[in-house]
């Protein structure tokens, strides 16, 4: 299980101006980098449109999903995880997010208006620490 996401201070700059681009609604995007153990390591944060474009959730637009995976994999890295915004709540996994997460493998990074946190789902869901 993911325990700590190791992620730069430039990407959690870059997610945090997407939260503050989109307002009022959700933005989105992936993690891609590799998973050492108990840990994620970012190594780029790439936002992805949110196919849904709502105040409550998010949808990662499928064909520019596909690119950033293929991306990824071609380079031999992954996606290690999604991020989304709650710009007018706090970083808590919604009830949407919570149903979400059971099938969607990986860190899950919440940017909110209170702060950024990072969850997994393991028989629930679980805190993972950020390490900057």
């Amino acid at each position: 299980m993911i325990q700590e996401l190791k992620i730069s201070r430039k990407d959690m700059d870059l997610i945090q101006a997407e939260l503050e681009a989109n307002k009022p609604y959700e933005a989105c995007g992936v993690l891609v980098g590799t998973i050492n153990g108990s840990t994620a390591l970012v190594e780029k944060a790439l936002p992805v449109a949110n196919a849904r474009r709502t105040r409550t959730s998010f949808e990662l637009e499928p064909k520019e999903f596909y690119n950033a995976w293929s991306e990824a994999e071609k380079n031999g890295k992954e996606i290690v995880g999604v991020y989304h915004t709650h710009p007018v709540s706090s970083a808590v996994p919604s009830l949407w997010d919570r149903e979400t997460m059971q099938n969607v493998l990986g860190v899950w990074l919440i940017a909110g208006a209170d702060g950024m946190r990072a969850y997994v789902w393991e028989n629930g869901v679980k805190a993972v620490k950020i390490m900057l």
